[in-house]
Parts: structure tokens; sequence; C-alpha cells
């Protein structure tokens, strides 16, 4: 189904209630202008995942020129339209300032997203990135990607194991992004390294409802499990 102005503030209020109403009725037009394949969910989710970005921005009671910058670099590296470009930013604007919490954004992703712990995993990539633009991470910043762990239904640790100063060449780490522990047999590791890279394939994500314009943070999180499972087989050698 494609967006037309006159339906996307109705639909974004169906999914997202009277602010996103607010918000769709703002920007309608210009994803008119700029898509005009856009799918519901996938909507919504633009919505959900730049109000996030927002509320992640402003946790520190300032947005720093280093934190646009990266809203900035994650809109490039989605190839974003001019028009897109700018209803983005317009749903960042609106949200940074508005009443709801990034809770409430972060609910919202997550359900649109059915939970999907893989697709969860590439929005929380894009936080962190926001959330470290500025050479540190407030303890703020760090409290909204543990609301996007529990969010998005993740194991706990996985935020340390990905994002949070950890590396897939430790060891412990890359037993955690794997979701797997050393007391396993080698083939059980590799059963579950094998099922991580079914999960995060191109493929099977784009059927969860992925855009194809977040698949370079998926195909990130794919390289950080390959990195995971070369660490624990040099460890094990």
């Amino acid at each position: 189904m494609a967006w037309t102005g006159k339906i996307i503030g109705g639909v974004l209020g169906s999914f997202l209630g009277p602010w996103g109403t607010a918000i769709g009725v703002g920007i309608g037009h210009q994803f008119d202008k700029g898509a005009t394949r856009v799918q519901e969910a996938g909507m919504v989710m633009q919505v959900a995942f730049f109000g996030c970005l927002a509320k992640m921005a402003k946790a520190d009671g300032k947005i720093t020129r280093e934190e646009i910058d990266a809203v900035e670099q994650i809109i490039a590296r989605l190839g974003y339209t001019p028009a897109m470009r700018a209803a983005a930013i317009e749903i960042f604007r609106k949200a940074k300032d508005d009443s709801h919490t990034a809770a409430d954004y972060l609910n919202q992703l997550a359900a649109v997203i059915h939970f999907n712990p893989q697709i969860g995993t590439t929005f929380i990539a894009a936080l962190h990135a926001v959330a470290q633009a500025d050479g540190s991470i407030h303890p703020n910043e760090r409290k909204i990607l543990l609301q996007a762990e529990r969010a998005f239904r993740l194991p706990p640790g996985t935020l340390d194991a990905l994002l949070g100063g950890g590396s897939a060449d430790n060891l412990d780490d890359a037993y955690k992004v794997l979701g797997c522990t050393p007391e396993m047999p080698d083939e059980e590791i590799k059963k579950l390294y094998r099922q991580k890279c079914v999960e995060f394939h191109p493929d099977k994500l784009a059927s969860k409802g992925l855009p194809p314009e977040f698949m370079e943070y998926a195909n990130e999180q794919l390289a950080k499990i390959n990195e995971a499972y070369d660490t624990i087989k040099k460890a094990r050698s």
C-alpha cells in the first residue's frame, strides 16, 4: 500500500496514538514526494526510530553538533531522498521536545518489529552511534540503551557484548554474542553460529519487515557474529 499525505496522519495515529497523528500530519506530504511505495508498518517504524534517536540525542540535556552529525550520517547511510531526509529531520525535531519518553518510542518500535531480536539489534547499533557521538556515553544514554535491550527482549548482557565497550575479539564477549557458553562442545557452538548467520541474512530480515535501508546495520551485526566465532575457534584450537 502506497502512502499518501491524506492517510499518513490517520495511520500513524492508529499505530502510535495521538502523538503519532500529530507527527504524521506534518510530514505526510513530504513522504508523498520522496517515496511512492512505503508500507504502513515501514512508515511507523521510521517515525518510532527517529523518535528514539531524538530522545537519545537529548538524553544528557542538550543536543551537540556531534550528535546532529551522527544522525545526519545515519540518514545518509539509509540512502534517503532529499524529501525523505526532510521528513526524518522533522520527526526528529518534533520528538526531541515532545512529552513522550524514550521508553514510549522504544516500546512502539519493538511492537512494530514484533520484538524480532535481530532487527532490534540493528536499531540498537544506530542508537549507540548517537550515544557515543560526543566521545562518551552519559548515564542517561546508557539507560536508554538498556531500555532498548529490554524493549526488544534481548538477553541481559547483549548490549555490553555487542556495543557497550566489549569487542567480539574478547573471548567472554564472543560467547555472549553467539549466545553460548564455554562449557558447550564445538559442534553445539557451530550450530548456534550458523543459526545466527541465518537469522541475520538479509532475506530473512526482509521477510520479518526490516526495510532495505537498514540492512547495512544488520550486516554489521553479522560481521560481529563472524568475528566472535573466529575468536572462539582460535581460542579452542
